[in-house]
């Protein structure tokens, strides 16, 4: 929703209903008429939702989910029925722009538990005219063999995925299937897995963004640009830079503000990545640089979780390993343990070596196989880094 086209009318509305149930925003004079008025409004943030939701509950919610409590609690979301049709409508844009077709076939591997957008998402590949096969996450090897089944037997066109779960997938399927272009979700893919995934299976992948608290509303266009072009409507985005002045481009903190969700107050919310905005032919387009909390310390000195994977999955030329952080029972100092598949023992030396040549971790305490499956969160994403240094 760009500059020119801001509805303050849609802004006063939520504010109306808000002001009532939140007296952060009673204090407002309305009506609102410019932007000065708008960003004297607060921030808010995932805690202040989740204390909405428990004085207040989800009011009128035709669609509850919830995001993702692998590194927080949980947030329950909840929409009426306005403005999850605008979301179903925004997200079938987004589908629709990179050529999906009417009849076409989805096999869906994104999750339906509850923390999950796979239900969402299978509504507007259908109103974007695609038909869905809803398998859900391969959080097994069994459930990686039924999807490559279904891949033989049904010849979708299209899959929609996470990250990981393309490798497992195309690692089974190779390059003799019907299936032409993915789209994955979740975090943006490394260029150089990307370019591995698509030479392994022969196909176009898309990297789309968004978020459960606002579903997607961003996707790559075409090969090499790191910008993907946002579909904005009925949403209000905001960076705040590093000065703490808020713009509608630039780098920084993304704000969103969803004019139609008046189950709970997503203005000027704080989504937790940092991104770059920037507006070309007449659109908007992102770029996503990080999460805002995306760090962990090795060996004294605080780096990026994305580096540190990036790193490791260079070295190793797959997705399947995960970094176990713990302390030292003798020294109390960091400890990190690199778990590798078990097809990659043999490499342990050479991988220790490769791995030399990276500050962060030079100092691995271990390279060892894992046994049994690689972790992964309640949706089916594996889970690179875990930090077990605040237990036990």
């Amino acid at each position: 929703m760009a500059a020119d086209r801001m509805s303050w009318k849609k802004i006063n509305r939520l504010l109306t209903h808000f002001r009532r149930l939140d007296g952060r925003y009673a204090e407002f004079r309305r009506p609102i008429k410019n932007w000065d008025d708008f960003r004297r409004m607060p921030v808010t943030t995932r805690a202040e939702l989740a204390d909405f939701v428990h004085k207040h509950g989800l009011q009128d919610a035709c669609h509850v989910t919830a995001t993702s409590g692998t590194t927080e609690t949980r947030l329950l979301v909840g929409r009426q029925r306005q403005c999850f049709e605008a979301h179903i409508r925004r997200l079938a844009s987004v589908y629709k722009s990179i050529g999906i077709e009417k009849g076409e076939l989805c096999l869906n591997l994104c999750s339906y538990s509850l923390n999950s957008g796979g239900f969402l998402m299978e509504t507007a590949y259908r109103a974007a005219g695609a038909g869905v096969v809803a398998l859900g996450p391969l959080d097994s090897k069994e459930k990686t063999s039924e999807a490559a089944w279904l891949v033989r037997k049904l010849r979708p066109t299209l899959v929609n995925s996470y990250t990981n779960q393309l490798y497992q997938l195309f690692a089974e399927l190779g390059r003799g299937h019907s299936i032409r272009r993915c789209v994955v979700n979740g975090e943006p893919l490394f260029p150089d897995f990307k370019a591995r995934i698509e030479k392994m299976s022969g196909v176009r992948i898309y990297d789309h963004f968004g978020a459960m608290e606002v579903s997607g509303f961003a996707i790559a266009q075409k090969p090499g640009d790191k910008f993907m072009r946002v579909f904005d409507e009925d949403l209000l985005l905001e960076v705040v830079g590093d000065d703490g002045s808020a713009a509608l481009t630039g780098r920084g903190a993304l704000l969103v503000t969803d004019t139609e969700n008046t189950c709970m107050p997503f203005i000027r919310y704080r989504l937790g990545d940092r991104v770059e905005l920037v507006r070309r032919r007449g659109s908007l387009w992102i770029k996503v640089l990080g999460r805002l909390a995306d760090s962990i310390l090795f060996g004294g000195a605080v780096y990026s979780c994305q580096e540190i994977v990036r790193t490791v999955e260079e070295v190793v030329g797959h997705p399947e390993f995960f970094l176990l952080v713990e302390k030292d029972p003798l020294t109390y100092r960091d400890r990190v343990v690199l778990n590798i598949a078990p097809r990659d023992a043999a490499r342990r030396p050479a991988i220790a070596a490769a791995l030399k040549n990276n500050k962060a971790l030079s100092g691995l305490a271990v390279i060892r196989p894992f046994k049994g499956d690689i972790p992964k969160t309640s949706t089916g994403k594996f889970r690179h880094i875990l930090d077990n240094r605040g237990k036990g």
